[in-house]
């Protein structure tokens, strides 16, 4: 493994919304890298954020300003994104207002001063129950490749990567349930069949529920293997054991069933999956444990079994950084996109990335 550089997609902040996270990179048909992700934030959870996205010409090396391509009346939080021909599907999800203010008070997530909270609470003072409409996972579609996207329609699932093309040509979703009536998601990960327009063509099945009382599962990303089994990679929050892992289960199926998720017992969360050209499988995630950054593995077995953790960055600042993904450019190399502090004493997160080989 080589690193051969890191660098910046979203450029330094010259206001208050210095906040950027949770990306999604892919390699277009072009060869041209798209990366999207919630950004022009005050913080973690606010009302303010909107989808993002920047455009790779040279594999990764350098991008393009950033451009808005979504952004609804309440926080656009994630985003996910699959290419299909001349399509690319992004998904996304909102919160309402109700845990946005619970947020507010919430250790590691309190405004970082009382002038920040008061402007918070007043934008969320002027939410109306119309703009809270669209809250829950969303799903747009643009058909010029990344750069305008179609209004968003509601999801029953969420993930923060997005959807799963196969090689059958069938979309693949697995995510989180939501709960629209509630309000909240469910502590259940389930799988649906999307079409091109990013249509729902069934109602979604179960893939794993939680273990037992205190177990969060959230936030999963699935990929289809060189052999066509499907992995998912499961975030765990354990707090009764005090555990942050990575749960993995796979179909041989197509899908249609799932094997009992098992635990990997590597410190850190939520996954990528992608499948390099060579047949290696990539899996990303995010430590936020000291020392805080960015790590991968990698397999040759299709995904049964992962080498040693490889530290593609170990100078993470905090805990509030990660969610890592990665696309190959037309050198083979790998680019991986995340979000994290360039520098200690600020709130200001930006997404960066490592381009790397194997």
């Amino acid at each position: 493994m080589k690193i051969i550089k890191h660098g910046f997609v979203s450029p330094k902040a010259k206001n208050h919304f210095r906040y950027n996270a949770w990306p999604t990179v892919i390699t277009l048909h072009d060869g041209t890298l798209l990366a999207a992700w919630s950004g022009e934030r005050m913080k973690h959870v606010c009302p303010f954020g909107k989808v993002m996205a920047a455009r790779s010409v040279d594999g990764g090396y350098t991008w393009l300003p950033p451009y808005c391509i979504q952004d609804l009346t309440i926080d656009d939080r994630d985003a996910g994104l699959l290419h299909i021909g001349n399509r690319v599907l992004m998904t996304s999800f909102t919160n309402d207002r109700k845990l946005q203010r619970e947020y507010m008070e919430r250790k590691n997530h309190i405004p970082s001063s009382p002038e920040r909270k008061a402007f918070i609470s007043a934008y969320l003072d002027m939410i109306t129950d119309e703009d809270e409409r669209m809250c829950g996972p969303t799903l747009a579609v643009s058909m010029d490749n990344g750069y305008t996207f179609s209004d968003p329609v509601l999801m029953p699932l969420s993930s923060p990567h997005g959807p799963t093309l196969l090689r059958d040509g069938s979309i693949l979703m697995v995510g989180r349930n939501y709960d629209f009536d509630r309000g909240d998601f469910v502590n259940k990960i389930s799988a649906v069949l999307l079409d091109a327009e990013g249509r729902t063509l069934c109602e979604p099945w179960t893939v794993a529920e939680a273990p037992r009382e205190g177990v969060i599962w959230c936030e999963p990303h699935a990929a289809e293997m060189p052999n066509g089994d499907i992995l998912v990679a499961i975030r765990c929050d354990d707090k009764p054991a005090n555990m942050r892992t990575l749960y993995l289960c796979r179909s041989t199926d197509g899908g249609r069933t799932f094997s009992t998720p098992q635990p990997t017992g590597w410190d850190g969360y939520p996954a990528h999956i992608f499948v390099h050209s060579s047949g290696a499988v990539v899996l990303t995630y995010s430590r936020r444990l000291a020392p805080e950054g960015i790590r991968a593995r990698l397999s040759y077995d299709n995904g049964y079994t992962f080498g040693e953790e490889i530290v593609l960055r170990d100078d993470g600042l905090d805990w509030d950084l990660g969610y890592p993904s990665t696309a190959e450019n037309g050198k083979g190399q790998l680019v991986t996109v995340y979000y994290m502090k360039e520098q200690e004493g600020t709130d200001e997160n930006r997404i960066q990335f490592t381009l790397w080989e194997l």
